[in-house]
């Protein structure tokens, strides 16, 4: 027991300490705005910031008064920055107010963030895009082949598309696929069914991440 209080107390310290020198290098760093997301401070900064402002791990894009991030090589609108939770609400970028049909150009999934990304998804909602070769009934499952008939969907031509929410493994009927899988932190009750516009209204609404764990990671790794 007191070697694992021991481990317990070295662990802590070492978070700390990599936490307060890096926080020691934002003297004189004026917090950044870009459009509705204010007071862009550490460890986000712009690309337009003193070098030596925020974390190189958390560069932000402001163009035309839209934030938006690179995770690896895919692009996300940063929708909400709440500091005292450590968190970023992210979405894809062209899911739009007017076109309901619009869906995402590349897929979203969770294991993008982990191990090497520096961003933990939190508790989540998963929207299943599914394709069948025929056409399938389910308490979860949202159709959108005839509701967006007259427009380009991702699926292949000749197939069925849905939209299946939460993780109920029942609802993937044989020879269906799953394309991509999104996630939305819109409170939702997937137990019921959900309409075409929740649908939308939750791909808008995005997801929330957390860096404060990430943050501490990289710190301990530089």
């Amino acid at each position: 027991q007191s070697l694992l209080l021991k481990f317990i107390y070295l662990f802590i310290t070492t978070q700390l300490y990599f936490i307060q020198k890096s926080h020691g290098n934002q003297i004189n760093c004026t917090p950044s705005s870009c459009g509705e997301i204010r007071n862009i401070s550490y460890p986000f900064r712009l690309m337009t910031d003193p070098k030596r402002c925020g974390h190189p791990h958390f560069e932000l894009l402001c163009e035309n008064n839209t934030t938006s991030i690179y995770i690896g090589s895919l692009k996300h609108l940063v929708h909400e920055i709440n500091s005292t939770k450590e968190t970023i609400r992210l979405a894809i970028p062209n899911v739009t107010l007017i076109e309901s049909c619009s869906f995402p150009k590349y897929p979203l999934l969770e294991y993008m963030f982990y191990p090497f990304h520096p961003y933990n998804v939190l508790e989540s909602v998963p929207i299943s895009f599914m394709s069948c070769p025929y056409s399938v009934n389910g308490s979860k499952l949202l159709e959108i082949t005839s509701h967006c008939a007259d427009k380009k969907l991702y699926g292949v031509n000749g197939s069925r598309a849905y939209i299946m929410f939460g993780t109920d493994l029942h609802q993937i009927k044989d020879m269906c696929k799953i394309d991509f899988v999104l996630m939305t932190s819109l409170p939702l009750k997937i137990e019921e069914n959900v309409s075409f516009s929740t649908m939308h209204k939750a791909l808008l609404y995005g997801f929330e991440v957390s860096w404060f764990l990430r943050l501490n990671s990289i710190n301990i790794i530089k």
